[in-house]
């Protein structure tokens, strides 16, 4: 627990038994100037004298911890205007990453083809409509994150998250016009897609590490995955490697996502 909170528990721990400040630091051998500054969260005390002072106020140190885990994993309070839309904008997130996977696969095949054999398997309209979809599911979905980002008072994730969409919406819009005009470099496109959101891949992985104490095992292993798949992207010569990481990278992010639902949800 971090002051001042935890000078806050001491004083309201010792007013419970009845001592002064005096009274306790004659049964924890540190003088009263300190244990003001501790109870005042002017100073951060060493693990040692909390103990000490606990064990004073006949309170377990290990159920302290309990309490700063359990206020870890928690939001900080949302105004209750706001707590509904936030949960609702955050449902929709969810909903768009389960459509984006769905449309990915449809979008993969229409790249091979277009890549391999110069031909849009689904004609032009279809190969927009695929694109248009893709496009607005993945902006959706990470903007998701730039939410969770203001929730968690993660900064990391909201400029990265901020970043992917000004990156997905300059590269598809692109992508969409070369559709219906023929001055189209495609490799150089594919490659400089490659390198641009495997860089801002990597600060996305990072920043869903940074949530591990609200989000837990699902926030390392989403970013973790994150890493790798973006990794492989900034290679380029493992981008293959980087499509087949890419389902089960945006599964375990819906996850994280429905966790921070159900976060938000406990304040609804």
């Amino acid at each position: 627990m971090e002051q001042p909170q935890l000078g806050l528990k001491i004083s309201e721990l010792r007013k419970q038994k009845g001592l002064t400040q005096e009274e306790l630091v004659e049964q924890c051998n540190i003088n009263v100037r300190t244990l003001q500054r501790i109870e005042s969260g002017e100073v951060s005390p060493r693990s040692y004298t909390i103990k000490t002072i606990l064990s004073a106020l006949d309170y377990d140190y290990e159920t302290l911890l309990e309490i700063d885990r359990s206020q870890d994993s928690k939001l900080s309070a949302i105004p209750p205007k706001e707590a509904q839309s936030i949960h609702t904008l955050l449902i929709v997130a969810l909903v768009s990453g389960i459509l984006l996977i769905i449309t990915a696969v449809f979008e993969g095949i229409a790249d091979y083809v277009r890549f391999d054999d110069d031909e849009l398997i689904y004609g032009r309209w279809g190969h927009f409509a695929i694109k248009v979809l893709v496009l607005v599911f993945n902006v959706t979905f990470i903007y998701g994150f730039l939410i969770s980002g203001k929730l968690l008072k993660n900064y990391l994730m909201k400029i990265a998250s901020v970043l992917i969409i000004i990156a997905l919406l300059g590269f598809y819009t692109y992508d969409i016009i070369s559709i219906f005009y023929n001055s189209f470099n495609f490799e150089v496109v594919v490659l400089a897609e490659a390198i641009g959101f495997g860089a801002l891949g990597i600060l996305f992985g990072i920043s869903m590490l940074k949530s591990g104490k609200q989000l837990r095992t699902i926030a390392f292993a989403a970013g973790g995955l994150e890493l790798l798949m973006s990794f492989c992207l900034l290679t380029v010569f493992l981008s293959p490697v980087a499509l087949f990481l890419f389902f089960p990278a945006v599964i375990l992010e819906v996850v994280l996502l429905y966790k921070m639902i159900t976060l938000v949800k406990e304040q609804v």
